[in-house]
């Protein structure tokens, strides 16, 4: 069951950040979305986290394209990829990208109504990344793990020895 739920949270959540990440990288998709794209990266470049540690804050066309073509292919890793490790890191990039714009809502003050798809979808990562860590436990360890749970039938060693007639 769990590896059903894995599965399609990861389709799903990768199609979504595959979609998201094009929008911010083209206008081909909706013209109108990616110019609000554009003016909302102007605003969040202003709030980056790591200005207050560094005194660095990126160009807001630079970051929006980071972040755009991070999501793209960390889309690609969730949607398409097999059961990898690159999976699991995707899933924590995107889930940083998501903080981060939870982040940069909380700081210009925008309120929970535009906070709230990015607080969804980091929970959607979250648990993602929860149900594969359960996954992971409930896996047998070793092959002699996987031998009692196929229901093996145990065998007690035959008596072989010969009676000799005196």
């Amino acid at each position: 069951m769990t590896s059903i739920v894995l599965k399609v949270l990861s389709i799903t959540l990768g199609l979504f950040f595959i979609f998201v990440g094009t929008i911010k990288l083209t206008p081909s998709v909706n013209a109108e979305i990616y110019k609000d794209m554009r003016k909302t990266y102007i605003r969040n470049s202003k709030v980056f986290p790591l200005v207050k540690q560094t005194g660095w804050k990126p160009n807001p066309h630079t970051y929006r394209k980071a972040i755009g073509t991070a999501e793209v292919i960390g889309g690609i890793f969730m949607a398409f990829l097999p059961r990898s490790p690159f999976k699991e890191v995707a899933n924590l990039i995107l889930l940083g990208i998501t903080l981060n714009d939870v982040y940069a809502h909380y700081a210009l003050d925008e309120g929970l109504e535009k906070m709230s798809p990015a607080i969804v979808f980091a929970l959607l990562l979250t648990c993602r990344f929860i149900i594969f860590l359960q996954s992971l436990a409930s896996e047998p360890k070793s092959v002699f793990d996987k031998k009692d749970k196929l229901d093996v039938k145990k065998s007690t060693p035959v008596n072989t020895e010969v009676k000799k007639d005196q």
